[in-house]
């Protein structure tokens, strides 16, 4: 053994909090090869290693692959540089996310201790991308579906985004003047609530050209048993709005 400090697997893992198995496994894949392995198979590190160690540790709270980074430690310093720099924006990015979910929680805790979370008014794209996901799962086959996408293809991100939004301010002042009829006693069958509904056609239509009777019946089943569309509509409004509006829905088909 050469004339200089070395450290063993005990004492690499107390300074870095790796365990050894870890460190072990490093040495396995040749990720982290110890400078000195004794003739008996002890691994001595270095203070070399231990810099190389704390870098694989950075690396990995970028969430690099171990893969990815034996690549990272091979390449010049731009291509490093590179990889660093393109993982720093999935950093910031997190961190955005993070601070949004921050003041999400805090205006929650603040606001609406008393009340179950309502997950509907968090990150609206991710959930709007969620319903989109389950809408192709479930209804790909239909010809509403088809015709929602062949809509959809029509329109850049920014106008896809302009759309939702539009929409979903759209029903949610019909949900506001349905909650008004239902609070006033008006029947499903009054010209009021049906001119209400007649609205919501128009609505749907701006995301289904092809709304007809079929397609009416999935919306009131969807407003009737889906949990979340429930909490939306029923946010602030009457308990039972939901099932309101998917009995005024059956009625006019």
């Amino acid at each position: 053994m050469e004339n200089q400090v070395y450290f063993t697997p005990n004492d690499v893992s107390h300074i870095t909090e790796v365990t050894k198995r870890t460190l072990h496994y490093y040495h396995e894949i040749e990720l982290l090869v110890p400078t000195y392995i004794a003739s008996n198979g002890y691994r001595y590190y270095s203070s070399k290693d231990i810099s190389k160690l704390q870098t694989i540790q950075f690396l990995r709270e970028l969430n690099l692959s171990l893969a990815d980074i034996q690549l990272y430690f091979s390449n010049s310093i731009e291509e490093k540089n590179i990889i660093l720099e393109n993982n720093y924006q999935c950093i910031v990015a997190q961190r955005d996310q993070l601070n949004k979910m921050i003041h999400f929680l805090n205006h929650h805790l603040v606001n609406h201790r008393k009340e179950e979370i309502n997950m509907s008014k968090w990150n609206n794209d991710n959930i709007q991308n969620q319903y989109e996901k389950e809408a192709e799962m479930k209804y790909s086959h239909t010809p509403y579906y088809q015709a929602f996408k062949e809509n959809q293809k029509r329109l850049n991100s920014t106008e896809k985004q302009q759309n939702n939004k539009k929409t979903m301010e759209r029903l949610h002042l019909f949900f506001d003047k349905m909650n008004e009829l239902f609070i006033a006693n008006y029947k499903i069958n009054h010209i009021q609530v049906k001119q209400a509904i007649f609205e919501l056609k128009d609505i749907l239509r701006t995301q289904v050209p092809n709304v007809d009777e079929q397609f009416l019946e999935y919306i009131a089943s969807i407003y009737e048993n889906d949990e979340r569309f429930a909490k939306t509509i029923n946010n602030k409004r009457h308990d039972n709005l939901n099932q309101y509006i998917a009995d005024a829905i059956r009625n006019d088909i």
